[in-house]
């Protein structure tokens, strides 16, 4: 999805599904209305983007590609796929459907249930140290946006048996920790990423999770770069 800039070519879509009304999520596939429109088109010429429609694009990592913008990031969810070396057998399972409907109750029961957590951590997280020193050295703030996504997916996660902190390290590591916001950037030094990586350990000893391996990961190796003046 990065041979083009999909900020672009799929702004529209990515403004609609953030619109809380799933009625006023409309793409115009023309300029004027058309005659004899299909019958479900809105105002002649919008087509509406349903609830139960997601969108799954991949995109590689290398020097043919066009590195994605924040736009696209912060509305998206993330999964980086790393390069499997061993070949493994494929087991053959059942196929099994789920109605949208059904989906969307599991979610929903599963924050319902880990609401009062997952806000503790927020809030934990919010008066962090971590939250002042990416604000001095990266003026970067926790939006509305990190914020409603983290209460619907961190819930999930837990769910499906991860740990609350894990889920959490997962958004900071592909929201905040990726390249180009606050690693393998030019215009800052050892020394932040020195502070971010120590505010980083101490937060997750406060709420108990061990180590935050994948944002730690991107700082130490950036900073490692930094350090042999790569």
């Amino acid at each position: 999805m990065n041979l083009s800039r999909p900020e672009q070519y799929f702004a529209e879509f990515l403004s609609a599904l953030e619109i809380n009304s799933a009625s006023e999520r409309l793409i115009s596939l023309s300029e004027n209305c058309l005659t004899d429109a299909p019958r479900f088109l809105k105002e002649q010429r919008k087509i509406l983007v349903p609830e139960n429609l997601w969108f799954i694009g991949t995109a590689n990592q290398d020097e043919t590609t066009n590195e994605l913008a924040d736009k696209t990031y912060d509305r998206a969810h993330v999964m980086i796929l790393p390069r499997q070396e061993e070949t493994f057998d494929i087991q053959k399972l059942p196929p099994i459907r789920y109605s949208f409907s059904s989906l969307q109750d599991r979610f929903d029961k599963a924050i319902a249930v880990n609401q009062d957590d997952v806000q503790e951590l927020l809030e934990q997280l919010k008066y962090s140290d971590l939250t002042s020193v990416l604000a001095e050295s990266f003026d970067f703030g926790w939006g509305n946006r990190f914020e409603r996504q983290a209460k619907r997916f961190i819930p999930v996660m837990i769910e499906c048996g991860a740990s609350k902190q894990d889920a959490l390290d997962h958004l900071l590591s592909t929201r905040v920790m990726r390249p180009g916001k606050v690693t393998k950037r030019f215009d800052i030094s050892v020394e932040q990423l020195g502070r971010v990586e120590d505010a980083l350990d101490q937060f997750w000893k406060e709420i108990k999770g061990g180590e935050a391996v994948k944002s730690k990961l991107l700082i130490v190796e950036d900073r490692r770069r930094k350090e042999r003046g790569a």
